[in-house]
This record gives structure tokens, C-alpha cells and sequence, in this order.
């Protein structure tokens, strides 16, 4: 069990040779923002490094809450449970220009984590669900200075429940800042 962490960063190393040369930036970053169509809030923290000046490969923990909702319209009743997603992100993030250039990136990876429905009169039962799944999206980068930049983003994350029938579609906008060192 131990040569298991040799091994994934010999394969790094290996298959970016810019690790090992040293000449990788580092970065964290952090985010916030709402949520599209349900009203929530999303706020998410990470890590990322750049082999490539267009590529990184970035790792996050987010968290996105929504709240409840009951609608009714002539006569029809609709209800809405939300809830809290906690998940660990991990993807790539594909810049037209690099991180030292005003521009837009694409950004790509798989999420896992726990869906906790909310609880109120109506859904009394408190569950959580293991998730996970894919996320597409895509942002604007704005560097300030030599380490320090902006950006903005979009993703849309479609989640499916591990062991029961859960389904749920989560599209986050957040802005944030990345540091790099």
C-alpha cells in the first residue's frame, strides 16, 4: 500500500515534465456565488497546478445549499426539497491564453460527494445520499499583478445517487480570486 503514492508521482513526474523541472505554478483559489434557476448559494476552495501554460489540473471542495420551496398555482401544488451538496471536485481547466493573459477557459472533471436533502414539516425524514458525476463549464480570467487573478465561472454538475434512486442537477455561478506561488 505505501509504494502506491511512489507510483502516482513517478507517473506525475513522468507524464509532466515541467513538475519536475520545477517551472509548475501553484496556485489556491476560492469562490462564491449563486446558483442558476433554484435560488441557492455555492461557495467552493481548491488547489490547481499548471503543467502547460494553458492547462491546469485543478481540485476543489465545494459546498451548494438551496433552499425548500412550495408553489401553488390554480389549484396545483408544486414542492421543491433542496437541500446541501458537499462535494470534492477534481478536472481540468483549459485556457486559451495561459493564466498571465486576460481570457476565456474551459473546464471539465468528476465530482463526488453527499447530497442532505432539507428537512421541514413537509419532508420530516432526515437521509443523505453518497453522489457523484461529471461537471462541464466554463469562465473568464482576469490576472491583477504577477501572482494574483480574478475569474468568474459557470458549470453545470449532473449528479447521480450511488446506492438509491437520486438524481439531482446543480448549476452554480461563482467568482473568485487565485493566488499563485
Amino acid at each position: 500500500m505505501r509504494i502506491i503514492p511512489a507510483v502516482v508521482v513517478g507517473v506525475l513526474l513522468l507524464a509532466f515534465p515541467a513538475l519536475s523541472s520545477g517551472q509548475t505554478n501553484l496556485d489556491i483559489h476560492g469562490s462564491g456565488g449563486p446558483t442558476l434557476y433554484d435560488r441557492g448559494a455555492s461557495v467552493a476552495v481548491g488547489v490547481g497546478f499548471t503543467p502547460k501554460s494553458w492547462l491546469t489540473v485543478v481540485v476543489d471542495v465545494e459546498r451548494t445549499h438551496q433552499p425548500s420551496r412550495l408553489t401553488s398555482h390554480d389549484g396545483v401544488t408544486s414542492a421543491f426539497r433542496g437541500g446541501t451538496l458537499t462535494a470534492v471536485t477534481g478536472g481540468i481547466r483549459a485556457s486559451l491564453f495561459g493564466p498571465d493573459r486576460i481570457g476565456p477557459y474551459a473546464l471539465a472533471g468528476l465530482a463526488v460527494g453527499v447530497s442532505r436533502p432539507n428537512v421541514n414539516d413537509l419532508w420530516p425524514r432526515r437521509v443523505a445520499h453518497q453522489v457523484q458525476g461529471p461537471f462541464v463549464g466554463g469562465g473568464f480570467q482576469v490576472p491583477i499583478g504577477n501572482r494574483l487573478s480574478l475569474f468568474a465561472d459557470g458549470r453545470v454538475m449532473l449528479m447521480a445517487g450511488r446506492q438509491a434512486d437520486v438524481m439531482l442537477g446543480v448549476a452554480p455561478i461563482r467568482a473568485g480570486m487565485t493566488w499563485r506561488f
